[in-house]
């Protein structure tokens, strides 16, 4: 099933016997009915703590990326270049697709013939997949459609049997096809400070955290951040001020706003950086590739004028 929905949606040469690279974290269930294919470079990366349902298939030319605490119900389709956060819940019968088919690049002739000439056109090729990006803790329920290009925000729900045709804000809940606002889960808005032990700061704590309940309990003194990480904050600033410690014991160094700051204490420090003025800002650990390890406790993050 899937070879077929793979060439015409994303037409290459596959090899006779289904090859994958597979990229794949600690505690990942796969069922042994689903299909994990890549061609050409493909790969699929499994952060960990996966789950993978009966007849789910995946295929890639690109990169496919599922985070972790990330699971898939039966007879899910996944294809092209999409990424997926952690703690994310899939219903059964979700469709993902960074391609499409064309039928009026050349609307007399075949849909099917369309796509031919798309797939050996060396422009219009490398153009035809169109990232699909869904942020954490999203809920997509049953027989959900996402479709190219599509950015879903963190925090997101999918009403059973929705298409999504356009890009979703953070928390949203939607329904429908096309789907529609419904409501949000919560009063997503950008602060001046965020602490860690505040529960309502933690939508804020965006992208790169450790804020599920069993992190929570055991960090005690901070929120636990990866090497890539985001805060949503207000962009009328000037400075950003972080107090944090490392979890390592290697010096690290701490990139945001093309500037640099070493980190060689294991105590909590305080450090400023010159504020980019954004709503996201991002912060990125330069020495540690790994994505999902923890290398920072946060205790608090402010912005000044």
């Amino acid at each position: 099933m899937l070879r077929k929905i793979y060439r015409k949606i994303f037409p290459v040469k596959l090899a006779a016997q289904p090859q994958y690279n597979l990229v794949k974290g600690e505690n990942c269930i796969i069922d042994p009915s689903s299909s994990l294919i890549t061609a050409e470079q493909g790969k699929i990366i499994l952060a960990g703590d996966n789950y993978i349902g009966k007849n789910v298939e995946i295929g890639t030319t690109g990169i496919i990326e599922i985070g972790s605490h990330t699971s898939l119900q039966d007879r899910c389709i996944i294809l092209g270049d999409v990424e997926i956060g952690n703690y994310c819940t899939f219903a059964p019968n979700i469709y993902i697709s960074s391609g499409r088919h064309y039928y009026n690049f050349k609307p007399n002739i075949y849909i099917k013939d369309q796509d031919e000439m798309v797939a050996a056109d060396k422009i219009l090729s490398k153009e035809h997949s169109k990232k699909v990006t869904i942020g954490d803790d999203c809920w997509l329920g049953i027989n959900s459609v996402i479709m190219s290009g599509i950015t879903i925000g963190r925090g997101c729900v999918i009403g059973a049997n929705s298409v999504v045709t356009k890009n979703l804000e953070p928390f949203s809940v939607v329904a429908g096809s096309p789907a529609k606002l419904i409501k949000t889960r919560l009063d997503f808005i950008p602060k001046t400070l965020l602490n860690f032990n505040n529960e309502n700061d933690l939508p804020n704590f965006y992208k790169g955290f450790f804020i599920d309940l069993k992190s929570l309990k055991n960090d005690t003194t901070g929120i636990a951040a990866t090497n890539n990480f985001l805060f949503y904050l207000k962009s009328d600033s000037k400075k950003i001020v972080l107090t944090l410690k490392k979890t390592v014991t290697d010096t690290l160094t701490l990139a945001y706003n093309n500037q640099e700051i070493k980190l060689d204490s294991n105590d909590f420090t305080v450090i400023t950086f010159n504020s980019d003025q954004t709503n996201y800002h991002k912060f990125v650990v330069k020495e540690i590739k790994q994505k999902n390890k923890k290398c920072l406790l946060i205790k608090s993050v402010e912005i000044l004028n």
